[in-house]
């Protein structure tokens, strides 16, 4: 994986975000559920997989807990993946112990670890070497064992100026 390819991953991850976001400012329209179906059928030829899309569109609760979660997840797979692909990046051109030094990296590892498996921090013996770690005024600690972890914590706000703090570390890396 060359440098180039790896800030290619962070703009994506990024974009996904923000078109995630783009997303749900049109389903907050209240005239969307309306004009999709409408643009729906007069599409001919594409696949319509989900019959029961225009009950869940008119759904007010079921949107706003889909649309929540839809955002949510943009944030985990940006923070998951991106995580291991600047681990092995550092690792295959000798910068690794760069990363390690880097404030917010224990921060970050912890995160994804807890997104990886169950959304719940378990932390594992060397974690908890580490505990507590504050990064931008986020703290994570031993209290927070067996928690599931939730924007109360830790805002998206947060998760990307996290993803935007290690790209800007990325771009200036050898």
């Amino acid at each position: 994986m060359t440098k180039d390819h790896l800030l290619g991953l962070y703009r994506t991850k990024l974009n996904h975000i923000q078109l995630t976001y783009a997303s749900l400012v049109l389903w907050a329209y209240p005239d969307t559920p309306r004009f999709f179906e409408q643009l729906l059928a007069e599409m001919d030829g594409i696949p319509k997989p989900f019959p029961t899309l225009p009950a869940l569109l008119r759904n007010d609760v079921a949107m706003r807990i889909a649309c929540e979660e839809l955002f949510d997840s943009a944030h985990r797979a940006a923070i998951k993946e991106l995580f291991p692909l600047t681990k092995l990046y550092c690792h295959r051109t000798n910068q690794l112990a760069i990363l390690k030094a880097q404030p917010w990296y224990q921060f970050w590892r912890i995160l994804r670890n807890c997104w990886s498996h169950d959304m719940t921090f378990n932390f594992n013996p060397d974690e908890k070497t580490h505990l507590p770690v504050t990064w931008s005024g986020v703290t994570i600690d031993l209290s927070m064992n067996g928690k599931p972890l939730n924007h109360g914590r830790c805002s998206r706000d947060k998760l990307r100026e996290l993803i935007e703090t290690a790209q800007v570390f990325v771009e200036g890396l050898a």
